[in-house]
């Protein structure tokens, strides 16, 4: 039993760190660049991802138990100064801050969806940003 509570407090500890790394994974078409920040350290409640959008504009994008929030407009930096808010997903993030990554995501989803008419089947090696869980928004319309 003690195993067990020990493992569940191991995957406490990195769950926002894996959580970066799926949106990074989700993302990667979207975008120019998405990583993992090397430079500021992970915590277990915070973690750093540096993304450079379509449009070339280089952020530093929090993760926390508040969702996802800009904190400078350069890789591996927090700006205190720098005001932002908190968004549930990084796709609301990215949709308010991105009219490439709009444009990306619809005409990916369009494409997908037109192979669905056609052929009755998306190809899993498509799917990297629509998954089975729907619960969560892919995207803010407008």
């Amino acid at each position: 039993m003690a195993d067990a509570v020990d493992s569940d407090m191991i995957d406490d500890d990195r769950a926002l760190t894996i959580e970066a790394n799926e949106v990074i994974r989700e993302i990667a078409y979207a975008v120019k660049f998405v990583e993992i920040s090397t430079s500021i350290p992970a915590t277990t409640n915070l973690v750093y991802i540096n993304l450079t959008t379509k449009e070339n504009q280089h952020m530093c994008v929090e993760l926390s138990l508040q969702g996802f929030r800009v904190v400078a407009m350069e890789y591996d930096k927090i700006n205190p100064e720098y005001i932002s808010r908190h968004y549930e997903t990084i796709y609301s993030l990215l949709d308010s801050r991105s009219a490439e990554y709009r444009s990306t995501f619809c005409e990916t989803l369009s494409n997908k969806l037109l192979n669905l008419q056609r052929f009755g089947h998306i190809e899993a090696a498509e799917t990297n940003f629509i998954d089975d869980d729907t619960s969560d928004d892919q995207m803010d319309t407008k």
